[in-house]
Formats: structure tokens, sequence, C-alpha cells
């Protein structure tokens, strides 16, 4: 609608410039002659650079009511009611932009990066309820991971009909890349699902963790907030720099795997940590470390893109 008033406004611009034209003129002059003058024997010329001269005196014009163009064409082009916010839905995409497959696939890789940041917060949800046994968040967590597996399916389905399409090398590797992407990601969503049950485990058997297991729990849910900052940076902006500081955080959760399940079975070994809650424990560390490598996976794609 926006193209259509630009062009529509471009005549209407140059029509009563040729009407001036040829009043002052009386009739001597008109675009036709001017141009003919300007580029004789060339009639081809003279048509392409009539074109380039509306063209750039339409858009010197438009510049200043850019955002009158804007709020007309929302009044003509009325947007589409908001769909209920509780039922899984696509924020960016729309089957419509599958006709423009560059705008299409810009908006993809925000929808992956909508999708890796909801997987993101239901990890954080799901660490919150097994350290502090507060299930208030339970509502807004199964929404969250009907929507994650909604995002899959319909993601998966749209990179595939955006893969028919007419599109260079560059677009055609990031659409492979992202079908792994947002598996990864929704796998995310079942490793938050897996720590919610052993905070369900933990209310039937009334345990907890020992201070020392928060802690280690708490180190470990800041490595993964730092993870998938780098991650989101890398992948947003192609980032190499930011792959290499992800790499490293990976290398860190890794290590603190390892000492929380060393650290654990010496803690049960003097009775500090109670046994009821130790295969918790031990599967939150083991999840906590798949959710590191599925982000640091999602960074890692731009490998391919370079």
């Amino acid at each position: 609608m926006i193209h259509l008033l630009f062009n529509v406004l471009g005549v209407v611009l140059f029509l009563c410039v040729a009407l001036l034209l040829n009043i002052l003129t009386v009739g001597v002059w008109s675009f036709g002659t001017i141009f003919e003058h300007l580029f004789p024997a060339a009639p081809q010329l003279q048509l392409a650079m009539f074109h380039t001269v509306f063209n750039v005196c339409t858009m010197l014009v438009a510049l200043p009511i850019t955002n009158g163009l804007v709020a007309l064409a929302c009044r003509i082009v009325k947007d589409q009611p908001v769909q209920n916010s509780d039922e899984p839905h696509l924020y960016f995409l729309d089957p419509q932009m599958l006709r423009t497959p560059v705008v299409a696939i810009r908006q993809l890789k925000a929808e992956v990066e909508n999708m890796a940041a909801l997987a993101i917060e239901n990890y954080r949800r799901a660490v919150h309820d097994v350290t502090t046994l507060d299930n208030s968040d339970r509502d807004a967590f199964n929404k969250t991971e009907k929507q994650l597996n909604f995002l899959n399916r319909e993601l998966v389905h749209y990179t595939l009909l955006l893969s028919d399409k007419q599109l260079n090398r560059f677009d055609h590797q990031y659409l492979v890349s992202t079908i792994r992407t947002v598996s990864g990601l929704e796998r995310i969503g079942d490793y938050a699902t897996n720590i919610i049950e052993y905070a369900d485990s933990l209310r039937q058997q009334e345990v907890r963790f020992s201070d020392y297991a928060l802690k280690e729990i708490e180190q470990m849910n800041t490595l993964i907030s730092q993870l998938y900052d780098a991650a989101m940076q890398a992948y947003h902006k192609m980032d190499m720099t930011a792959l290499g500081h992800a790499n490293q955080i990976e290398d860190e959760i890794d290590q603190l795997t390892d000492e929380m399940e060393r650290n654990h079975i010496q803690r049960l070994s003097l009775g500090i940590c109670k046994p009821q809650a130790g295969t918790e424990y031990i599967s939150l560390a083991q999840n906590s470390e798949r959710v590191a490598d599925h982000l640091i996976n999602v960074a890692k794609t731009i490998r391919d893109l370079q």
C-alpha cells in the first residue's frame, strides 16, 4: 500500500508540474521535449532518465511525510485482530511473507531468537521451582512449553516451504541450520520439563537440596544465562568473538557439572545431603549441561555461514 501511495503521489506531483509547465510555456515545453533536448536521438535513455528523475523527486517529497504515509496505509489496510495470547501462535511470520523470501528469512530468524528466549525462560522457571519448591509459575511454564512445541512444528514446516524458493547460497545454508537450531531449542524446553519433574519429586518426598547444593545450582544458572547471552549475540550479529566467549563459558559449565557430581557424592558420604535428593541433583546437573550444549550449537551455526 505504501508503494502504491508513493507512486500515486509521484504521478500527481508530475501531472501538476506538467500542467504548470504547459501553462507557463504555452505548450512549447513538456517533459517529452525537455528529455528529448537533453538526450537527443536516444529514446531509451530519455525514458530511463525520466524514470530516475521521477523516483528521486518523488522520494524527496515523500521523505518529510513518511509518517503520514505509514498512518494512511495502516488506516487503509488494518491490522488483523490480535490472536488470543493463550493459544500458540507465530510472533513474526505470516504465510504471505513466503512471496518475498528475503523478508521471510529475516523474520524467521526473529522467530528463532524469540523461541530461544522462551526456552531459556522456561529453564529459569524450572530452576526456580526445583530450588525453592515454589510452583506458582506452573501455568506460565505449561503455556510456554506448549508454545515451544508449536513453534518447533511450525518453524520446521515454514523452513521447508522457504527452501523451495529462489535463494542465494547464504540463505539456503541458513535454512539448513535452522532446522537443527529449532529442534535444539525445543529440546531445551524438554530438559526444563525434566527439571520441573525433579521439583515435583522433591515435594512428594518432602526433601530439599542443601545450601551447598543450592549454591552450585545458582552458579550453574548464572553460567547458563551468560552462555545464552553470548550465544544469542553470536547468532544475531554473526559475531565470531561472541562465539569464542560462548565456547569458554560452555567449557566452564562442563567443568562445573563434573564438580557438582563429585561434590554431591562427597556430601552424601558426609551426611550433609539427603540420599532422597541425590538422583534429582545429579540429573539436574546433567540436564543443565545439555541445555548448554544446545545453546552452544545455536551459536556454532554461524561458522557455516561465514
